[in-house]
């Protein structure tokens, strides 16, 4: 059996198609980051309100000095979620430029409360609770939107 195949290509086409995605990509991939930046600001969010690492498991539960304190003042005590008065989690955004995209605490208490959570230790015996990453999950939903994203504004598929 013999195939034939004919393909027709206009190069001045093709030339004006790549260059006008050219124009269009750099936006597109400053949009698609914010987009996803969103999302991943988002998930740590819900994720550490509900009790859950980045990865999936619980917290280490609060010191009973901490859970009398909390009742007091009439917040939940039955999961830690990192959450007295929510201020660091309003604080938490993201700045994303040409080809990468940052998360941050916009105040400078809110990131060093952040910081005492996630990596030195909070507290008389310095208990770790990471919260600010993004879990093997959610990075793989965040590659799939930021594709997806991408490939709608630019056209490309």
């Amino acid at each position: 059996m013999v195939v034939k195949t004919k393909i027709k290509s206009n190069t001045i086409e093709v030339q004006n198609y790549l260059k006008k995605l050219e124009k269009k990509l750099p936006r597109a991939i400053e949009e698609s980051l914010n987009r996803v930046s969103a999302y991943g600001v988002k998930r740590i969010t819900e994720k550490t309100q509900k009790g859950i690492t980045p990865d999936g498991g619980r917290f280490q539960p609060y010191a009973q000095s901490t859970k009398k304190d909390r009742q007091e003042r009439g917040r939940q005590v039955s999961f830690v979620d990192l959450t007295d008065t929510g201020r660091m989690f309003r604080s938490l955004t993201w700045k994303a430029n040409k080809n990468k995209s940052t998360l941050f605490f916009r105040r400078q208490s809110e990131n060093k409360k952040a910081a005492f959570h996630d990596f030195f230790g909070a507290g008389k015996k310095k208990v770790i609770r990471p919260f600010f990453s993004i879990g093997r999950k959610d990075e793989i939903q965040i590659h799939k939107r930021f594709a997806q994203h991408l490939f709608r504004l630019t056209g490309i598929r």
